[in-house]
């Protein structure tokens, strides 16, 4: 008689759960469970700053110091800011970005931040996108504009580029323009979505010879 009561109590339990599942949105749900909702969102998000270290906020709220691993983030848009580490406070700028994480997916943030507000690096991040099988997209942006991108040392195309659409595997993407700094990384194409980059190029420092005496 104990079993049989266990059995229609789990049954009712399960049809309750079904139910409300089916009824209520379930992502605002789901990430509520405190049990299983880090395996729901699932995503990471990675930050390192290039040839030196930066205070890292996100959404106003401190997480730290580069290099950073974060993976208990719901899945959404947030506003990330780094402040490079230094004895001269006015020397650098705070640089703020905005990035979206997909459950699933690694974003990353990979920057040198210079004096000036100058900056070298990427921005990339995942977002769903209807493709046909065993292929994805790639969008980038790039703040200099018309630059050259080369994936596996073939030129594509000049920036921005939109929705090209790449077989699902690992890539050598380079981004090349005249009088600045290459930025060269690797990258993932994933089935089913878009990886997007933001590209920040460092303009080459000019040499200025001496003249030689008449």
């Amino acid at each position: 008689m104990k079993n049989f009561k266990t059995a229609i109590l789990i049954t009712t339990t399960l049809l309750a759960l079904s139910v409300l599942i089916y009824f209520l949105p379930t992502d605002g749900l789901i990430n509520k469970l405190p049990i299983i909702n880090r395996f729901y969102n699932n995503t990471t998000l990675e930050i390192i700053s290039i040839n030196g270290k930066a205070k890292v906020s996100i959404d106003n709220v401190e997480y730290g110091e580069t290099p950073l691993t974060i993976n208990d983030l719901d899945q959404g848009e947030y506003t990330v800011t780094l402040e490079r580490i230094s004895n001269t406070e006015t020397f650098y700028n705070k640089q703020t970005f905005n990035i979206k994480l997909t459950k699933n997916t690694t974003s990353r943030i990979e920057i040198e931040i210079g004096p000036a507000g100058i900056l070298h690096g990427s921005i990339l991040y995942y977002t769903p996108q209807n493709n046909k099988r065993n292929t994805g997209t790639l969008s980038i942006l790039c703040d200099v504009d018309t630059s050259k991108i080369y994936i596996d040392d073939e030129y594509v195309k000049q920036t921005p580029l939109t929705k090209h659409e790449l077989p699902v595997k690992e890539y050598d993407l380079q981004i090349i323009t005249n009088n600045y700094e290459t930025l060269d990384l690797p990258i993932l194409i994933e089935n089913g979505y878009m990886l997007n980059i933001k590209a920040y190029l460092f303009p080459i420092p000019v040499n200025f010879d001496n003249a030689n005496d008449e």
